[in-house]
């Protein structure tokens, strides 16, 4: 903020409020809730058209063609395909980099640290899965092949829900939170890519191991330029695409690929970077702008590649893909999946078992499973909670954890692609069973009372929460 004062003050007085108009705005746009509002409406939209008047329009989007040629070679598919195969591939990318930062350096490193989340987590998609297996084995087999949708939680929905809370939920929930939602990535990825693979194309997956490979080497080679990457990844996805394993699963390949190793230290960072502003310094002139001096411009350029050269491409690649994937990719996925027609009489829909399944999965189980994990985890004296953390705290946690939006409606899609009306019943679940868990650990945390947390700057925060307590 001192540095936007600063700057501020060469400029023009109308200018001056406008920068002050756009750096609100970006503050807007790099806030955790704007990701989670930004999914709930592009959901919202979805379902408005799909019980609307223009509920063909939206289907002849969903299953719209669209191609890529050149010459006799041709890749066609649905917009719908392109969309869950294609740009979620960046969504897992991502993910994957989260868990590997997290377990490199971040909350994952110290086993004992993150056994507490571990166990949750276990719990969290134990009892779902369990609950799901009970109430589904009274309806049919086909029913069953749905078992995994109530195991995963929405970090974004989750932890934006946090950030509106603002100071009535402590800030090491945050952290918590997100651990856990890691380490049930972790599962759901592991369940999408055991359980709900068909059909596997062993030379494909040969191609696709041979390129993961190529990446890896890549890595220990020194490669740090992401052009080699990108290029290596979208090799990769098309092998993974055609081997039969889910196409989501290259991104998280990918990721496992990425260095963590900047080109250069800190060290060299400081003596370039004060030898280039040394030099900027010496060639600086009043009553000359940037604009006339070639060299300060070429010595701005430097600063930025020195900079670039410093940071590590793990960090680098993930902050440049975040606010794309989650305010363009994630709604535009939400959009795509979440529009299902509402039957006529609502009240039938609780005769339906994949939907109350779902719904008493994503409530029931993600609180029971977390919170009795959690207990048994602090009462062996296997972990501890947290500072400011009270176990009332962890069944609020544990209510959000139950907005499983995203990954549910992503793991629904596979289970069920092939038995649309069970689909249709399965995203009302999880709609329904993720806004019933959403208000309850609202609640919750409105209710409860908070305990001393450890000082700020102790925490990591990872969720984005603002530093400071709201005005």
């Amino acid at each position: 903020m001192n540095q936007l004062k600063d700057r501020d003050r060469e400029l023009a007085p109308l200018e001056r409020k406008f920068n002050h108009f756009i750096f609100s705005f970006e503050q807007f746009f790099k806030s955790q809730a704007t990701a989670s509002i930004t999914l709930l409406l592009a959901a919202m939209a979805a379902m408005f058209i799909a019980n609307s008047q223009w509920h063909e329009i939206y289907q002849d989007i969903s299953h719209m063609a669209f191609s890529i040629s050149l010459g006799d070679f041709a890749i066609s598919y649905s917009l719908h395909t392109w969309v869950n195969d294609g740009l979620m591939v960046l969504f897992f990318f991502l993910l994957g980099l989260e868990i590997k930062y997290e377990c490199l350096v971040g909350d994952l490193k110290d086993f004992r640290d993150s056994s507490l989340v571990i166990a949750m987590a276990v719990g969290g998609m134990l009892l779902p899965a369990c609950i799901y297996a009970a109430i589904a084995m009274t309806g049919t087999d086909v029913a069953m092949r749905g078992w995994g949708i109530p195991m995963a939680t929405d970090t974004a929905f989750a932890l934006g829900i946090l950030a509106l809370l603002g100071s009535k939920a402590p800030r090491s929930a945050a952290v918590t939170l997100s651990a856990l939602a890691i380490v049930d990535d972790m599962g759901a990825v592991a369940v999408i890519g055991l359980f709900y693979t068909e059909n596997i194309h062993l030379v494909s997956l040969g191609y696709a191991g041979l390129t993961l490979l190529g990446l890896i080497l890549m890595n220990l080679l020194g490669f740090r330029r992401p052009i080699f990457y990108m290029l290596g990844g979208i090799l990769l996805w098309w092998f993974v695409l055609q081997s039969g394993v889910h196409a989501t699963a290259a991104g998280i390949l990918a990721a496992l690929a990425v260095p963590t190793k900047p080109y250069a230290q800190s060290s060299w960072f400081s003596r370039n970077m004060r030898s280039v502003l040394n030099r900027f310094e010496k060639n600086d002139r009043e009553d000359k702008s940037i604009l006339e001096q070639q060299e300060q411009h070429e010595l701005v350029e430097q600063a930025q590649d020195i900079a670039a050269m410093t940071t590590t491409p793990i960090q680098r690649w993930g902050h440049v893909l975040n606010r794309p994937v989650s305010l363009i990719i994630l709604p535009i996925f939400a959009f795509i999946n979440a529009g299902v027609a509402l039957p006529n009489e609502l009240d039938k829909i609780f005769e339906s078992v994949v939907f109350v399944a779902v719904g008493s999965g994503l409530v029931l189980g993600k609180v029971i499973g977390i919170s009795l994990f959690a207990w048994l985890a602090v009462k062996c004296n296997f972990a501890r909670l947290p500072k400011g953390l009270n176990f009332h705290h962890i069944i609020a946690l544990a209510s959000l954890a139950g907005v499983g939006f995203t990954m549910s409606l992503f793991i629904a899609s596979l289970g069920f692609a092939d038995y649309p009306q069970l689909l249709a019943q399965s995203k009302l679940g999880i709609l329904a069973g993720s806004v019933i868990a959403a208000i309850i650990g609202t609640v919750l945390f409105l209710i409860v009372k908070k305990e001393e947390e450890e000082p700020k700057e102790q925490l990591h925060n990872k969720a984005g929460l603002p530093q400071t307590e709201p005005e």
